[in-house]
């Protein structure tokens, strides 16, 4: 559980840490950093469903998350059918009824 618990914390850090770079050009080989985090993130964030250990209100936080990443995947994919070059741009807008990043979730996680 601390090994998961710990490569979430800094998998979540690397995808913020990647977006920040991310808005400075908004093109598709930064985005590819974030999904690339992200992607890690998904993992283990599943995992920690598996843990018994997790209480309700967690289980639906990590739910949230889970739900927000595969709406991100989904738009991932289909922004990355129209590119050609890694400099194309690669610009993200909110899903209509998706569920919005989970900004506290890295405060909730290392509490």
């Amino acid at each position: 559980m601390i090994l998961i618990h710990n490569a979430l914390i800094n998998n979540i850090r690397r995808s913020e840490a990647a977006y920040r770079v991310y808005q400075q050009g908004l093109m598709y080989h930064q985005a590819l950093h974030i999904f690339h985090a992200n992607e890690k993130i998904y993992d283990e964030l599943n995992c920690l469903l598996d843990n018994n250990n997790i209480d309700l209100a967690m289980s639906k936080k990590i739910f949230n998350y889970i739900f927000y990443l595969e709406d991100w995947f989904l738009q991932f994919s289909k922004l990355e059918e129209e590119i050609k070059t890694l400099e194309d741009r690669f610009s993200f807008e909110s899903l209509k009824y998706s569920i919005p990043y989970p900004s506290s979730f890295l405060d909730d996680v290392i509490q």
